[in-house]
C-alpha cells in the first residue's frame, strides 16, 4: 500500500503508535464539543486532513449510505452479507450507543481502544502541523475527527471494502471525500430541518450530494417530491439508479416474532425464503436496498448462501431491540416523526398487555409529532432528561402534551425513570424505552446486566 504523502507514513506513525493514551484521545474529542451543536459543515478541512495523511479513504472500495431512517440498519445488513461473503470488511457509522469504539469496525469487531487512540494522535499531530501552517481554517470537529480515525484504520487494516453510513446530509457531511463503488439514499423525510432545509426537495438535494458521476445509486424514496430529485441528480451525473419500488419485488412470506422471512426479487437475481434477524416489516425493503448495493459493488459473487447468512446474522442494537428481564423491555431508538410511525405499527402487530414508555428526547426533535403518535399507546409514560446538552427536559415533554399529563411521571435521570418502570409495569406488560440513541445508549447496558438467564 502506497502512500503519496510527505506528512504521513503508516509504518512510522500508526504502526509504531505514539504516546497517547485512550482517555486523552476521549478528552481530545469532547473538548471539540457537542458532536451536532458543534457542527461546521463544508468538506475543505477533510480534504486537507485526507490530503495530508495520504489519502487512505481512497485505498479502500466503499459503499455510502444517506437517508433519513433506516441507514444504519441497511449499512449493518449490507456489512453482514459482504463479511458472508468472505471480504474483510470496515464499518463506519454513528453515533454509537455506548462506546465510541462501537462506530468503527472490523469484520463486525469494534477498534480496539488503543487502535482508536493511535489513529486520533496520528491525525490531531497533523492537524497541529496543517495549522501553523494555515492549510485548516479552524481544528477538525468531533466528527470530522471520527471519520478521518475510521478511513485511517480501514486503510491501516486492509478491508476488502467499507461500509460507511453518512452522519448528517450528504453533500457537506465529513463522509463524503469517498467515491464509492456504489451508494444509498434509504428513504427521505423530515429531520433536521435547521440544518438540512424545510421542505423535502430541499433535504433531498442536500442528501442526493453523495451521488458521483457514473456511480450506482440506489433508492428507497417513497415521496415523490424527494424522487423526483434523486432522480434528476442521477441523470445529471451519469449514476445508473436502482428505486427499489420500481426495480425490485419483495414479498413477505411470512412473521415471527416480528421478524419476517421474505422472497426479493432485484434487477440481478431472485433469493427464496430470506430470514431477516432485524425486526419489523420494514426492514424488507431494508434488505432490498442491502442487497441491491452489494450487488452494484460487483466485488466478488455473490450467491443466496451468503445473502441468507449474512441477513439472518446482522445486527443492529437499539432498534425494535427486544430483551427479557423480570419485564419485557423493548429499545427503540426512535427520534423522528416517521420512525416513531413505524415503532406504533410494530407495537400494535405485537399486541402486548399494558406498556409503561421511558421517553427521553433532543429539544431540537419533533418532540409533539412523536409524542402524539406514542403516548397513546402508554398506560404509564415516564419522563426523563438525557445526559446531552440538547436534551429536552421533562417539563418542556409536558408543556407539550397537557392532555397526556395525567399519565406522565417525571424523573431525575433515565435511570430512574427505567426502575419506575419496571416495578409499575405489569409480568405480562411491556417497558418500551424511546426517544432518543442517547436514551438508548444510557440504558442499554443496565438492561442487559438483567437479562434472564
Amino acid at each position: 500500500m502506497e502512500y503519496q504523502s510527505a506528512i504521513y507514513n503508516p509504518k512510522s506513525a500508526i504502526q509504531k503508535r505514539n504516546s497517547m493514551k485512550y482517555r486523552q484521545a476521549l478528552d481530545l474529542l469532547n473538548q471539540r464539543g457537542n458532536e451536532v451543536q458543534g457542527m461546521n459543515l463544508g468538506l475543505h478541512r477533510m480534504i486537507a486532513i485526507m490530503r495530508a495523511l495520504g489519502n487512505p479513504q481512497d485505498r479502500v472500495p466503499a459503499l455510502h449510505i444517506a437517508g433519513t431512517n433506516g441507514k444504519g440498519s441497511v449499512a449493518a445488513m449490507a456489512e453482514s452479507i459482504l463479511r458472508s461473503a468472505g471480504l474483510r470488511t470496515g464499518l463506519y457509522t454513528s453515533p454509537h450507543l455506548v462506546r465510541i469504539e462501537e462506530r468503527i469496525r472490523i469484520n463486525g469487531a469494534d477498534i480496539p481502544p488503543g487502535r482508536f487512540a493511535a489513529a486520533i494522535a496520528t491525525i490531531n499531530t497533523t492537524e497541529k502541523l496543517l495549522l501553523r501552517r494555515r492549510k485548516l481554517d479552524r481544528p477538525l470537529t468531533f466528527f470530522e475527527l471520527v471519520t478521518a480515525a475510521a478511513f485511517l484504520h480501514f486503510a491501516e487494516q486492509e478491508v476488502d471494502v467499507a461500509v460507511v453510513e453518512v452522519g448528517l446530509g450528504g453533500a457537506l457531511d465529513a463522509t463524503n471525500i469517498i467515491t464509492p463503488r456504489a451508494c444509498v439514499i434509504t428513504g427521505i423525510s423530515y429531520d433536521h430541518r435547521n440544518i438540512l432545509g424545510n421542505t423535502l426537495r430541499q433535504i433531498a438535494d442536500e442528501k442526493a450530494g453523495i451521488i458521483k458521476a457514473g456511480v450506482p445509486v440506489i433508492s428507497g424514496c417513497r415521496a415523490p417530491a424527494a424522487r423526483s430529485v434523486i432522480r434528476r441528480v442521477a441523470r445529471r451525473q451519469g449514476a445508473p439508479l436502482i428505486e427499489i419500488e420500481r426495480d425490485c419485488r419483495i414479498r413477505i412470506r411470512n412473521q415471527q416474532r416480528g421478524r419476517c422471512t421474505i422472497d426479493l426479487q432485484t434487477p440481478l437475481r431472485h433469493y427464496r425464503r430470506v430470514r431477516l434477524s432485524l425486526a419489523g416489516k420494514h426492514q424488507a425493503a431494508n434488505a432490498a436496498l442491502a442487497v441491491s448495493a452489494v450487488e452494484a459493488l460487483q466485488l466478488g459473487s455473490l450467491n443466496l448462501r451468503a445473502v441468507r447468512q449474512g441477513l439472518g446474522d446482522a445486527r443492529w442494537p437499539g432498534r425494535l431491540d427486544e430483551y427479557r428481564t423480570n419485564r419485557a423491555i423493548l429499545l427503540d431508538g426512535a427520534h423522528n416523526p416517521e420512525s416513531a410511525e413505524v415503532l406504533r405499527a410494530f407495537i400494535r402487530a405485537r399486541k402486548p398487555g399494558k406498556i409503561h414508555l421511558v421517553f427521553g428526547a433532543l429539544r431540537d426533535k419533533d418532540i409533539r409529532k412523536i409524542g402524539a403518535t406514542l403516548f397513546p399507546l402508554a398506560e404509564v409514560i415516564h419522563l426523563a432528561p438525557l445526559d446531552n446538552a440538547r436534551t429536552a427536559l421533562p417539563g418542556e415533554i409536558v408543556s407539550l402534551h397537557k392532555r397526556f399529563r395525567s399519565r406522565m411521571r417525571t424523573h431525575a435521570d433515565s435511570h430512574a425513570a427505567l426502575r419506575a418502570a419496571r416495578e409499575a409495569c405489569p409480568r405480562d406488560g411491556l417497558v418500551l424505552v424511546t426517544g432518543s440513541l442517547y436514551l438508548i445508549g444510557e440504558l442499554l447496558p443496565i438492561v442487559k446486566s438483567s437479562i434472564r438467564g
